[in-house]
Formats: structure tokens, sequence, C-alpha cells
């Protein structure tokens, strides 16, 4: 695996079916697992805990975050940490209000077909020459804080495939992590409708209702996918 394969495999066509998504989410989790590396200011992290966010018209996965995106690109989401990007598209729309004689813009974006974004959620990363882990998706973040307003050479991270063989650790697979958020209260079925309420306005403009009833009950499905990959010692 080159990271030009890597490239290939998160640049998932906008109407590729579920089955294949699926498929690229495993050839991609075990590059991240065996092969990948992040450097910085000279040192190598290896990632411990992922998770898979991608959505399009055949997997409708309405807990990602939209974005537009190159595939493997870096991304500070919603919640202040790193994912890796996979080729996104979507419509970008401008949204202007006024209050007290002044103009506020915001962005929302369009959901339609043609729609495909996601990216990997770096959850837990181990910098290799210490072992010192990096705990959560924020402790993550620490790598990308802080450059400089005036250099145009920024120093960004680096995913790279190691030149040496990763030290053999044990994965396991599981549901991705507090999926549903803050909503509580009432039983799955109300707090999944919160969830996709919730999200549709935040991010997105006015959804169809047919279109927001599928996105409900999907999630109901996609709550349980083992989108998360985290080493044994660390679940």
């Amino acid at each position: 695996m080159t990271i030009e394969n890597l490239k290939n495999w998160m640049s998932i066509p906008a109407d590729e079916d579920s089955d294949q998504i699926n498929n690229a989410f495993d050839h991609i989790a075990e590059c991240l697992k065996e092969k990948c590396v992040i450097r910085f200011e000279g040192r190598g992290y290896r990632i411990l805990d992922f998770e898979f966010y991608y959505y399009n018209e055949n997997h409708r996965d309405i807990t990602v975050h939209p974005r537009n995106a190159e595939a493997l690109t870096w991304y500070i989401n919603d919640f202040g940490g790193i994912d890796l990007n996979f080729k996104s598209d979507i419509e970008k729309v401008e949204v202007r209000t006024e209050k007290k004689n002044n103009t506020y813009v915001s962005y929302k974006y369009t959901l339609t077909d043609r729609s495909f974004f996601g990216g990997i959620l770096i959850r837990r990363i181990q910098r290799i020459d210490d072992k010192y882990i990096f705990d959560g998706p924020l402790k993550v973040s620490e790598l990308f804080r802080v450059f400089s307003a005036a250099d145009q050479h920024h120093h960004l991270p680096v995913l790279e495939i190691s030149e040496s063989p990763l030290e053999p650790i044990g994965f396991k697979q599981c549901t991705r992590h507090n999926l549903l958020g803050s909503h509580k209260g009432g039983d799955v079925e109300e707090i999944i409708s919160k969830k996709v309420e919730y999200n549709i306005s935040q991010c997105f403009t006015e959804v169809d209702p047919v279109l927001k009833s599928k996105l409900k009950e999907e999630l109901k499905d996609f709550k349980g996918k083992l989108y998360r990959y985290c080493w044994d010692e660390l679940s």
C-alpha cells in the first residue's frame, strides 16, 4: 500500500453502493492499523483508535459532518477533533441574517442525491519513541494547535507509510463512541429522531420530510455498525 493507493481508496465514488463502501473501509483500516504513521516535528505517531464516517445516496449516515474536501486531507471537525477526509462534495450555501443594521453570515449545506462527504475521526494516537498515548480527539488535536500566521510554508502533520514494519498489536471492531451525542430521554427511536432533527437544523438547508423520515430509519442501522477500530488494550 502506498499513499497514492490510500488516497484512491478514500476517493469513494458518489454513487458507490454500501457493500463497496464497507470494502473500502476494510482496506483503509488495514493500512491505518499496520502501515501508517503521522509525522510531526521529527517524531512519529501511531494511530490507535479511529472511526469511519461517510455519507452518499446509498449510505445515508446523517451523523457525518458535511464538508468539501480532497481525499487524504486534514479536517478540524465541529467538536475540535481531527478527521482524515474522504473526497467530499456537497453544495455549500451562504446564509445571511439581518440584525440591528448588521448582516451576519453563516454557512449550511444542501443535501441532494449527488452529495457525498465524510472522514475518519482520529480518536487516539501513540508517540512511537516514548510510547506516550494521546487519549481522545482533543488530545490528538494538540498536534494541529499552533501554526505560524506569517510563514507561507506551513509545517503540518503528515501521514506517511512507515518505512519499517510497525509493532504488531491487536485491534477490535466496535460501534462508534457516543454516536447519538447528548440526546437523552425517551426510547431509542425518540433519541434517534432528536439526533437527526438536530443535525439537520445545524448543518443543512431544509430537508424533504420523506428523506428526513428515511434518515431516521436508517440511523437505527448505522448506530450498530462496527465502524470503530480500537487497540485492544484501550478497550
